[in-house]
């Protein structure tokens, strides 16, 4: 492609279009930062939900330990200091989201202030420029996500050394730093990269969120595993407490809620029997008539399964009995509660691109759900359109004609594919390329033997894919020759001997028009342009 100098004026034009189309690449909708504030509040929701449930068992635990042997005892103080280095990391994750915070929004002086305000009065959910300098940091200062990492690991190697050696490869302690991190273009990047670059404020406090909950699920995977340490030798079965361990708390409507209920150490040969009723926090015996039997299960458990279907979105609590056979024959009932909450579906659609499709380009585009693998996701388009997957959550769309187009988001949960939301997408041309005649534009000077060899171009400036190009595949030449206006049809790109003769008998400072233009686009089509090129000779 020739090249051509441009006027101040142009260039700060250029530079214009570059500004306001790398906005519309990076603005945020309103409907996506909403689902992040959806989002977060439920992560807060839930983890308030595994803290309480934490304490629960850290009471259970402390009972076992009390009536059991010097073993049981052991492993409750290896259970405190389990509880010790979560809180000491929860706190720590707190601490940064309120720096976070204060950082990223003026108007949020202090740390109590970040403390105190929720996610949706807060101005500056959108901001990614400092949230970016907060976790990346800079030229002068280290960002935080080095030191978050060190800590994870840190956290992960002391208290899997709790556990015996044989159930550490067991463990699922999350926050996971190494391993192999790309972004969409397929690009290797660092833990820190793929999850802080770029990530506006909303998304980073849903993020840290997310890993309080690794971490509180990490402390109730270590505490599960040093409860079942105390055997039948060490527990007296006259003070056993029943447990509710769900399979997923964040349910989409239409789900079912899961969970596993057992009785710590007990005969695992025996098959309780379980009645529990929704809407209420606490089992008492006059709740037993009407309430809702379960299926029973094996070795000492059943399953509890609670549909979802013709339920209001929100928190959704119940409780109920488990009855068992003690050692001696009798039966014991043990009472249980929890609770679950019902959230819309939300689907997160990213265009890699800007807000608009264009025609007859392969515009990429990247989807993801809350708590569904990107694996399991895919779209359907309704339009004119054609649609095919690259990799796990990240597909492109090639448009036909203009209009718009419907795009949906499906999820396959529990072998069932279910609609997560869409979005309607405008669909528009490939803007017109400017002409380029042997490096100069309309307006400009050229010599003349550099017009009779010029190469005419069709240049794309300012366009948002690089890889886009426009062939010139006929133009017009016009010229006054003698007072006579004489022109010459050209096919192809290049001057041809025609042409060339023609404009050998002009002189200087005359006119030539390029005009009749037509160009052949990335979709294959030759396309009229309605622009001409004016030019003076030398």
């Amino acid at each position: 492609m020739a090249g051509y100098k441009e006027t101040p004026r142009q260039k700060m034009m250029s530079m214009m279009y570059l500004v306001l189309t790398a906005m519309l690449a990076l603005n945020v909708s309103k409907d996506i930062i909403q689902a992040f504030v959806t989002v977060n509040e439920s992560m807060e929701q839930t983890n308030e939900s595994l803290h309480k449930k934490l304490s629960d068992t850290y009471s259970k635990f402390e009972s076992q330990a009390t009536i059991g042997g010097q073993g049981a005892k052991d492993w409750y103080q290896k259970a405190l200091i389990a509880k010790n280095l979560s809180d000491s990391l929860v706190n720590y994750l707190e601490h940064m989201k309120n720096e976070l915070i204060v950082f990223s929004d003026r108007s949020i002086k202090t740390l109590e202030q970040a403390d105190t305000t929720p996610l949706v009065r807060i101005k500056a959910k959108d901001n990614f420029d400092d949230p970016t300098r907060f976790f990346l940091g800079t030229d002068v200062s280290k960002g935080k996500a080095e030191e978050m990492k060190r800590v994870f690991n840190d956290y992960k190697e002391k208290i899997s050394q709790l556990v015996k050696e044989e159930d550490r490869p067991k463990l699922r302690l999350g926050l996971i730093t190494e391993g192999e991190f790309v972004d969409e273009y397929g690009a290797v990047q660092t833990w820190e990269q793929h999850y802080f670059y770029h990530t506006i404020l909303a998304a980073d406090l849903v993020i840290l969120n997310k890993y309080i909950a690794d971490v509180r699920n990490a402390e109730f995977d270590i505490i599960t595993f040093l409860s079942s340490y105390i055997g039948a030798t060490d527990f007296k079965f006259n003070k056993i407490a029943a447990k509710v361990i769900p399979t997923r708390k964040y349910l989409f409507k239409g789900e079912e809620y899961q969970a596993e209920i057992l009785v710590a150490a007990y005969d695992t040969t025996s098959s309780p029997n379980v009645v529990y009723r929704m809407g209420i926090d606490k089992w008492l015996p006059s709740y037993a008539a009407g309430a809702s039997s379960i299926t029973k299960g094996e070795l000492g458990t059943a399953q509890l399964k609670i549909s979802t279907a013709g339920m209001d979105y929100g928190p959704k609590k119940f409780a109920g009995a488990i009855t068992i056979l003690n050692p001696l024959g009798v039966e014991e009932q043990y009472e249980f509660s929890d609770e679950f909450v019902v959230q819309e579906p939300i689907a997160v659609i990213s265009l890699d691109k800007m807000s608009v499709l264009y025609i007859g380009l392969s515009n990429p585009i990247t989807v993801s759900v809350p708590g569904i693998p990107p694996d399991n996701l895919d779209i359907r388009i309704l339009g004119p359109a054609e649609s095919k997957r690259l990799s796990a959550g990240r597909f492109e769309i090639k448009p036909t004609a203009p209009g718009t187009l419907t795009m949906q988001v499906y999820a396959q949960i529990d072998n069932t594919s279910r609609l997560m939301g869409e979005r309607s997408l405008r669909l528009l041309p490939v803007p017109d390329p400017t002409i380029v005649v042997g490096g100069k534009t309309a307006g400009q000077s050229i010599a003349l033997a550099d017009l009779q060899n010029a190469k005419v171009d069709a240049v794309l400036k300012g366009f948002l894919f690089d890889d886009v190009r426009f062939i010139v595949t006929r133009f017009e030449v016009l010229a006054s020759i003698s007072g006579l206006t004489q022109s010459v049809t050209v096919r192809g790109n290049t001057m041809s001997d025609e042409a060339k003769n023609m404009l050998r008998r002009l002189g200087s400072n005359q006119q030539v028009i390029i005009s009749n233009i037509s160009v052949r686009g990335p979709d294959g089509k030759d396309r009229p342009l309605s622009t001409a090129v004016n030019l003076k000779t030398l």
